[in-house]
């Protein structure tokens, strides 16, 4: 396994999940081909209900994969149970990972979402808390962040596992891959981008499209001296705090506001010493 020596006897025992999503970060893992049939061949895929018509949510498994956001009491329980018996857990995607649109859910009254609800007996969205990323509810050994995941990346985290070796995401920020692409700054043309706080790994898709980055791989880690230099450019070309917000929310609606709420709060003490030391 990525960072742990493989079983003494017998192949690594996976299993594929989803709860609440829709399933399009397990198709990414399908869609690696003959990657992915390589790698099946070298496990044992002990449960994967996309795909296979029998499943064991008995066995004590290796390594299991979640995509999907815990929406339902049926949800978390099911999460709650894999972590049990699993050594290891990868949350697959942004829904996995950092809750996705479903997690707007938490932002908005409850009333003005009952057009979105199943209206199923046993679907049940009440789930105290409301819609969650698995990290609020269980551990997470790895992560494969984006919306969907790249596929480059599935590649090698199922190599690494194969080969017993430790897995890192990528971590340098979207902007490093735009200047590889020589994509033109979106902020030079007057338009909104979170590329400079947020992890790359995605090829920077969106800005190579003219699109800005909705930040679907979460924040760079170790960034925390960046968000200043963030917020004065973002400043300089006319964005608000706010502006930032709305741009986040969409894949971060639960840890964004609070992380950029107590960045944003440094910032202003730093510029006001900034501007004392001139004085």
């Amino acid at each position: 396994m990525a960072g742990k020596e493989k079983p003494e006897n017998g192949k690594l025992k996976v299993g594929f999940y989803n709860v609440t999503g829709c399933a399009g970060c397990l198709l990414s893992v399908i869609y690696t081909e003959g990657d992915f049939l390589e790698f099946s061949q070298q496990v044992d895929i002990v449960s994967f209900p996309f795909i296979k018509e029998k499943n064991d949510d008995e066995q004590e498994l290796d390594v299991a994969f979640i995509e999907g956001v815990v929406v339902t009491k049926a949800d978390e329980e099911t999460v709650k149970k894999i972590r049990e018996r699993s050594k290891m857990v990868v949350a697959l995607g942004a829904c996995a990972h950092l809750g996705n649109i479903p997690a707007l859910a938490k932002m908005k009254k409850s009333e003005d979402l009952e057009y979105l609800k199943y209206k199923k007996e046993d679907f049940n969205m009440d789930r105290e808390g409301g819609p969650a990323p698995l990290h609020t509810l269980i551990k997470i050994d790895y992560t494969l962040p984006g919306c969907p995941p790249d596929r480059d990346e599935i590649r090698q985290f199922m190599k690494y596992l194969l080969l017993g070796k430790t897995f890192r995401n990528y971590n340098d920020p979207v902007c490093v891959e735009c200047k590889l692409r020589n994509n033109g700054c979106l902020l030079d043309q007057g338009k909104i981008c979170l590329g400079p706080i947020i992890a790359g790994g995605c090829k920077a898709v969106c800005p190579s499209g003219g699109l800005k980055c909705y930040g679907c791989r979460g924040f760079v880690q170790g960034i925390d001296k960046e968000f200043d230099g963030y917020f004065r450019i973002m400043e300089d070309k006319g964005f608000s705090l706010d502006d930032v917000k709305r741009a986040l929310e969409t894949f971060m609606a639960i840890d964004a506001h609070k992380v950029l709420d107590e960045k944003f709060a440094q910032y202003q003490l730093n510029r006001k010493a900034r501007e004392e030391s001139y004085e």
